[in-house]
């Protein structure tokens, strides 16, 4: 077929990542044209979900991450891998090897029932849903399932109250994020004792990323952006600063704000920066994507600054690094993330550092 050289001819269409081109189903329809073309434009550090891994243990709080893992499966386009892992059960004086495998295939068949008809379920809304049980110690067999299907973002509920204790996917949570080299988007269940909003669905109108100035925490920005591009809603970068110190009121003399040049640097100082990674940001975006919005927080710690930012700008979701200032130990969570995640009420996507090949 011969080239067009009419003035309607857009020309060569620019080359397609080959990573990216082998993943994408190209489809005669709107939706698959409209992502064709958000990945030719796509800055080569776009991230694109490909394969989403989303735990279930049988509860109904691990259930509550199906809507936002449905919604990300949706609009990237990725397989949807709900696991369920079948634990090894002590032994004890009365069980026999039949019991031990009459259990097993009870509890596979009604896993594989229940997580059929969740599948079958997201599949009819246009989800790529599979699902899978597996045997094993929980955290090990999921960190193998992940590397088994190229899993690329980790979706599940963090700790709840009441009776999630039962359940194990609470400690899961901690741990997937500890070991884990993909990103993990944790869920917070709602309370027993809260009243649920009428819509339940998930909402990303305002995006929430923490950074402290250091380039392992930058790397949340690239994840937000590539949520923000699928999802919309506006982005806000916040760095917190240390508040001055306040001499409490005494004796009817009201209270002191002693605030030095120090404090003014380094508040002025996180300004420029988030000007910065601002202007950083519109240089690798094209069209009339919404520029990020800034803040400097004030406040007695960093993790209460990100809570305190996140409560006044209403925030939906929290992106932020598992690792910045002075680094962590994979073992013990930085504490500024671990404050976040446990104190956040909407989900807390967090990015691990990225691996050195040793």
């Amino acid at each position: 077929m011969g080239n067009t050289t009419g003035s309607d001819d857009p020309g060569p269409l620019p080359p397609v990542r080959p990573d990216l081109a082998a993943s994408l189903r190209f489809e005669a329809s709107i939706d698959g044209v409209r992502m064709l073309q958000r990945i030719l434009k796509a800055p080569e550090t776009c991230v694109m979900y490909q394969s989403i891994l989303l735990p279930l243990d049988g509860s109904s709080f691990a259930e509550e991450a199906l809507p936002l893992g449905g919604l990300l499966g949706r609009v990237f386009d990725a397989e949807l891998h709900l696991v369920h892992v079948i634990r090894p059960i002590p032994e004890v004086d009365f069980q026999t090897p039949e019991d031990d495998l009459n259990w097993k295939k009870d509890l596979r068949e009604a896993a594989s029932s229940a997580l059929g008809e969740l599948s079958a379920t997201l599949r009819s809304e246009g989800v790529r849903a599979r699902a899978e049980v597996r045997e094993g110690q929980v955290v090990e067999t999921l960190l193998e399932t992940i590397r088994d299907r190229g899993a690329d973002l980790g979706v599940l509920t963090s700790h709840g109250a009441g009776g999630f204790r039962r359940w194990w996917l609470g400690s899961v949570a901690d741990a997937l994020v500890r070991k884990s080299h993909i990103p993990i988007l944790l869920v917070r269940p709602w309370d027993e004792t809260e009243d649920r909003p009428v819509d339940q669905g998930p909402r990303f109108r305002t995006i929430l990323v923490p950074l402290d100035g250091s380039p392992a925490a930058e790397l949340a920005l690239d994840h937000a952006r590539a949520l923000q591009r699928e999802l919309g809603g506006r982005l806000v970068l916040v760095r917190v600063v240390p508040s001055p110190l306040e001499v409490g009121s005494m004796y009817g003399i009201p209270s002191v704000r002693l605030e030095g040049a120090s404090h003014r640097e380094q508040r002025e100082g996180a300004g420029a920066y988030l000007d910065e990674v601002v202007e950083r940001w519109s240089e690798g975006e094209e069209g009339d994507a919404e520029r990020p919005e800034r803040r400097v927080v004030e406040a007695s710690g960093a993790a209460e600054g990100v809570l305190e930012a996140a409560r006044v700008t209403g925030a939906d979701l929290i992106v932020l690094a598992s690792r910045g200032r002075g680094g962590f130990s994979r073992t013990l969570l930085g504490s500024v993330a671990d404050k976040v995640i446990r104190g956040a009420a909407p989900p807390v996507l967090v990015v691990p550092p990225v691996e050195e090949d040793s």
